[in-house]
């Protein structure tokens, strides 16, 4: 018998002792395993909305521990544990049901011992009274973490950055089910019959402000399981993200330079602007993501793309008209795509990745010739990130206005810094947009 939530904790093990995200280790996880289609989403589901909460059952099951950490438990155990306080919590799975199935499966993984002690913390979480515990605490960053989600240092940071009423209300944003965008990819397919095609096979489509994009309000299969995703007909990609190509403002005779390429979305959608001509070069400092671009690439029928293993704060060629930078970013506007980020901030990472940002707008300032003009985008709602940044980068760049297709202006200022382009650059919110988090500016070198 396959079980469900053995599944879903060998996955959620995945996530906790790698960098792949929820996605990616379903991928992993799942592989070769000859499912049925309904039990791959159960699973999909059970890892999704388990680590979208993954703070507050850790809450519950270490309250019902006694005598030991939640760390110290074997991860697959304790992932177990996850699953069966989501299912009895969140999922509405009858208490008894929930421990029973997870029970049964220690027992079998890790024999009785285990088995006594999960059948225990379970029967003790089934009377954790969750809001009556959150209201007894008193620091109220620790209770609005818990109760939407979300690790304290982001609570304070978005409370800092929008106002306690709209910090809420993205937090609430982020739990919500991703909104899924599709965009046509009119190197192979015109906009009208992609519509044509995705409505006759139940997908239900909204316009968006860009042409080549449509929102997914409903759909009997997903977009991406039909057969003109995976012939390259259209692609699935946030607006957000398909704005930034559009900011770009790709001609056909040009030279762009794409500092932090990989996957290639973007890229893509830049070549199917440049109808196919003038010269992409794409750089990345990983093998394995270029060589997973090219395969991309080649099914969208693109073929104006040079790859370059390189990395993009030194890579140099010189001369381009216009320099794509999209570096690593927090992508603390992804948290409803991808969970599993909320819980893996680490503050010396963010620095480290705060200094590959300058030095990547210090590169495409040294690669584009006069005149020409560089995009800087993030999917992170951080000011150090976005605001800061262009603040860093108008020192030897001018900051040009980005018009708002959709989105609102920058952050004027936040905690004591001031932003004076704030009415020039472009962000998005989840709860505002529906969309991911993402910022835009576009600068010129003159």
């Amino acid at each position: 018998m396959i079980y469900t939530q053995e599944l879903a904790a060998e996955v959620l093990k995945i996530v906790d002792e790698t960098l792949l995200s929820e996605k990616e280790a379903l991928k992993k996880g799942l592989r070769g395993m000859n499912l049925d289609y309904k039990i791959r989403a159960s699973v999909h589901a059970y890892v999704f909305e388990t680590e979208k909460r993954k703070n507050v059952i850790d809450f519950v099951i270490s309250k019902c521990l006694r005598g030991k950490g939640l760390e110290e438990l074997d991860p697959l155990l304790r992932n177990l544990l996850r699953v069966g306080v989501y299912e009895m919590h969140f999922k509405g799975v009858h208490p008894a049901l929930a421990t029973d199935s997870i029970v049964r499966i220690v027992k079998r993984r890790f024999g009785e011992k285990f088995a006594s002690l999960a059948n225990a913390v379970l029967r003790r979480a089934e009377h954790v009274d969750l809001e009556k515990e959150i209201r007894k605490l008193k620091d109220d960053t620790i209770r609005l973490a818990l109760t939407y989600y979300h690790p304290e240092w982001f609570v304070r940071y978005a409370i800092d950055l929008l106002g306690r009423e709209e910090a809420i209300k993205l937090m609430m944003a982020n739990n919500e089910k991703q909104t899924v965008y599709v965009r046509v990819n009119e190197l192979k397919a015109s906009i009208e019959s992609v519509r044509r095609y995705l409505e006759s096979k139940g997908v239900e489509l909204e316009e968006t402000p860009l042409p080549e994009v449509f929102k997914v309000v409903s759909y009997e299969r997903a977009p991406a399981s039909l057969d003109w995703h995976s012939e390259g007909r259209f692609v699935i990609q946030d607006l957000a993200s398909c704005v930034v190509a559009h900011v770009l403002d790709p001609q056909p005779d040009e030279v762009i330079l794409d500092l932090a390429s990989a996957p290639g979305l973007k890229a893509s959608h830049v070549a199917m602007l440049m109808e196919n001509e003038g010269r992409i070069i794409a750089v990345d400092n990983s093998e394995d993501r270029l060589r997973r671009m090219r395969a991309k690439m080649k099914a969208l029928g693109v073929e104006n793309v040079e790859y370059r293993l390189a990395d993009g704060t030194k890579f140099y060629v010189g001369d381009v008209d216009r320099v794509m930078v999209d570096p690593p970013c927090s992508s603390t506007g992804s948290f409803r795509n991808y969970p599993c980020v909320k819980w893996r901030f680490d503050e010396r990472k963010y620095r480290a990745t705060l200094r590959v940002q300058r030095n990547m707008l210090k590169n495409a300032f040294r690669n584009l010739k006069e005149g020409g003009v560089a995009v800087y985008s993030t999917c992170s709602i951080t000011f150090d990130e976005n605001e800061e940044n262009v603040l860093f980068a108008s020192r030897f760049f001018k900051v040009e206005e980005v018009e708002p297709v959709i989105g609102t202006r920058g952050v004027r200022s936040f905690r004591g810094k001031e932003f004076p382009f704030w009415d020039r650059v472009v962000r998005t919110y989840p709860h505002i947009h529906d969309c991911v988090g993402f910022f835009i500016a576009k600068l010129k070198r003159v």
